[in-house]
């Protein structure tokens, strides 16, 4: 995949002399890059200090190509700890957001790498949250908390030992007799009630097992 972030500059990387690097005057913790007096691109602190240019240096187009890549790379993970900042994502999440961005594919593992080695990323952790708050706030059901987080891109393998563990059966049980008695009495054909209960909770991602108990309990007939 191209990207802009790569001919931001709108210069092709050439052989040539650094002979000229200056701070820009917009953006002070930035230099530009001057190569045989004309400007080649910028680049940031972080990657100026991974590669200390200096005035006179001879840069092949290997070593230019390096660096503008490292600087993809910086100003990706820039992007992302902003993002991150915001709200938990998942490794699903981010890798969207940045191909959205227009980065490679090399750029966003690199990324993707630094954020799980620090714990910034984290499914598992990711999973355990978002279930938690789809009990305690949303009070879903089961099936409906799995299918939303493998919309989010989330691996079968981390969602199921996650709901095993968090998801209580009796709670489940619980939630689902509360939303159905609460919902009941907002319901006016009665001749309908059992119908619209059951298609209620089934909605709400409740497993079978838990509807039939709640329709058992309520409807006695």
């Amino acid at each position: 995949m191209s990207t802009q972030h790569n001919s931001s500059d709108d210069i092709a990387d050439k052989a040539g002399t650094v002979t000229r690097i200056s701070f820009q005057k917009k953006r002070t913790d930035r230099r530009s890059i001057f190569i045989d007096n004309e400007y080649a691109f910028s680049v940031s602190e972080q990657t100026y200090l991974s590669f200390p240019l200096h005035e006179g240096q001879q840069l092949t187009v290997k070593q230019i190509s390096a660096i503008r890549n490292h600087e993809d790379y910086e100003k990706a993970k820039e992007i992302t700890l902003r993002y991150l900042g915001i709200r938990m994502r998942s490794e699903y999440e981010l890798t969207r957001y940045l191909q959205k961005k227009e980065y490679r594919k090399q750029v966003i593992t690199r990324v993707v790498n630094y954020c799980q080695e620090r714990g910034y990323l984290d499914d598992t952790k990711y999973t355990e949250m978002l279930s938690r708050d789809m009990v305690n706030i949303n009070r879903y059901g089961k099936n409906k908390i799995y299918a939303m987080l493998r919309k989010r891109g989330i691996s079968s393998e981390t969602i199921t030992p996650v709901l095993n563990k968090q998801i209580d059966q009796n709670e489940q049980l619980k939630i689902a007799l509360e939303l159905a008695q609460k919902k009941l009495k907002i319901i006016k054909d009665e001749t309908k009630a059992r119908e619209k209960i059951y298609r209620y909770l089934n909605q709400r991602g409740f497993n079978y097992s838990i509807v039939n108990e709640v329709i058992n309990r309520l409807f006695k007939y």
